[in-house]
């Protein structure tokens, strides 16, 4: 049991993976894109309609700072992309909830 879990985990591990961001352009994008795939799929965990609402706020200011540093439709495109397979791959392995309050810990830790 003890290896199955391990290799579950390195599997998570690897199939989440994603080249860190290349610059801040990049990590803004991503960050966007976590607070909507947060605001969208995790509400009930958020915090609820006003947690949302703060979340569509502030994917919006990151979006407009990815812009700022040169960010295209194809960058943010392929950051949410990124994110959301990243998410994808969580729930796959744990559950919505423990996805969610990964992607809600890393968001609070880089905002």
């Amino acid at each position: 049991m003890k290896n199955m879990i391990l290799t579950a985990v390195t599997l998570v591990t690897l199939a989440g993976c994603v080249a860190p961001a290349a610059s801040p352009m990049e990590a803004a994008a991503r960050t966007a894109a976590g607070a909507e795939i947060v605001a969208r799929q995790c509400a009930g965990y958020a915090g609820g309609y006003s947690s949302v609402k703060t979340l569509r706020e502030d994917a919006s200011k990151n979006v407009a700072t990815a812009r700022n540093l040169g960010a295209t439709d194809a960058v943010i495109a392929k950051a949410r992309n990124d994110m959301q397979t990243g998410f994808n791959t969580m729930v796959a392995f744990t559950t919505p909830q423990e996805a969610c309050n990964k992607l809600i810990g890393e968001l609070a830790w880089v905002g």
